[in-house]
């Protein structure tokens, strides 16, 4: 009886002594006599570490999930190491090897995880991981990548206002710069205009028909004779063979004339062009350019002498033009009226 009663005392003892150790190693597993966690981590602000060890006879595995936050012009983002190592382990000690690199040891137990060597090149110190649950570990894993998220999108904001901000200051700038060159060029290519006279054509049209007009004349009293010798009809005919010649010079003047006319209209265009550019740049800047009294009558002198010498420039073309009509019709009279006499006097 007493036998029996000390046998059931001393399995009862035993099987409470299995429940407290079978207690103690929920969430652990035990190898060669060290009770290893189901992971292990190290947690900051803005890094979390998670490791979880996997022994074996043969070999043991390491793998560690280091999530950190980097930051790029001033918005944070996740990113995300792994690292696997295997090797051997001795009672709490781990001797272990990357897939490249040089060797690192930790130790291990039911508690921690630490790490002998750092992780990363570097030289930060290692870090000492303490077991936890992978439940655990994910939700605050899922707890920082929201929180650095919500930020990342509050910077991105930030940023893009900033940028924009910058950006209309650049374009802002630019256009004050740009209004200031167009007006430059506005009075530059005015002067340009202005420059392109046809005071020498129009002295050239006058002067063929005075000369030709003299010719006549003289060709008139030639004809006017009673009784005209063959030698004062040759310098009749010579007479006349020279106001041909001042008549294709009128021809040839011609072309000097439509190019001009064409650099005129080439510029005239181009003045065209910067005046409207000039009007919408200073619309849009007025509001807000420093000196804008200053920079306003700038403006309207620079338009004003474009515009005076777009106008200017259109009343010579045109002036030139009826010159050149009344020139050659008054030319072509007298050539005819010369021929007309030649052959009236020609000798029968």
């Amino acid at each position: 009886m007493g036998k029996k009663n000390k046998n059931k005392i001393t399995l009862s003892v035993i099987a409470l002594v299995v429940l407290v150790v079978v207690a103690g190693l929920v969430g652990s597993r035990l190898f060669g006599g060290v009770s290893v966690a189901d992971g292990y981590w190290y947690e900051e602000e803005n890094r979390i570490i998670f490791a979880k060890v996997t022994p074996d006879s043969d070999q043991t595995k390491v793998e560690v999930i280091d999530t950190y936050v980097e930051t790029q012009d001033s918005v944070p983002a996740i990113k995300t190491d792994t690292h696997t190592y295997t090797g051997s382990m001795d009672g709490d000690k781990l001797a272990l090897k990357p897939q490249s690199g040089e060797g690192i040891n930790a130790t291990v137990s039911a508690k921690e995880l630490v790490f002998l060597s750092p992780l990363k090149d570097g030289g930060q110190a290692p870090p000492k991981l303490v077991a936890t649950q992978p439940a655990l570990y994910q939700k605050q894993l899922e707890t920082m990548t929201k929180r650095i998220n919500e930020l990342a999108e509050v910077k991105k904001k930030e940023l893009a206002e900033k940028r924009a901000k910058e950006e209309a200051r650049v374009q802002f700038a630019q256009k004050v710069e740009k209004t200031g060159r167009l007006e430059a060029d506005l009075v530059e290519n005015a002067q340009y205009l202005t420059d392109l006279q046809f005071s020498d054509e129009a002295s050239v049209y006058q002067d063929h028909v005075t000369e030709l007009q003299g010719l006549l004349d003289e060709i008139k009293l030639y004809a006017g004779q009673p009784a005209l010798q063959k030698t004062e009809y040759e310098v009749m005919k010579e007479t006349v063979g020279a106001m041909k010649v001042l008549v294709d010079g009128m021809q040839s003047m011609d072309a000097s004339v439509k190019d001009k006319k064409k650099r005129m209209t080439d510029i005239m265009s181009v003045l065209e062009t910067d005046v409207a550019d000039t009007k919408t740049t200073w619309e849009e800047i007025k509001g807000s350019v420093p000196n804008p009294d200053d920079r306003q009558k700038s403006f309207h002198a620079a338009v004003k002498t474009a515009t005076e010498a777009m106008e200017q420039a259109k009343q010579r073309m045109t002036a030139i033009e009826n010159e050149k009509v009344t020139a050659t019709q008054k030319a072509s009279k007298l050539y005819g009226d010369a021929n007309a006499l030649l052959s009236k006097v020609a000798p029968k």
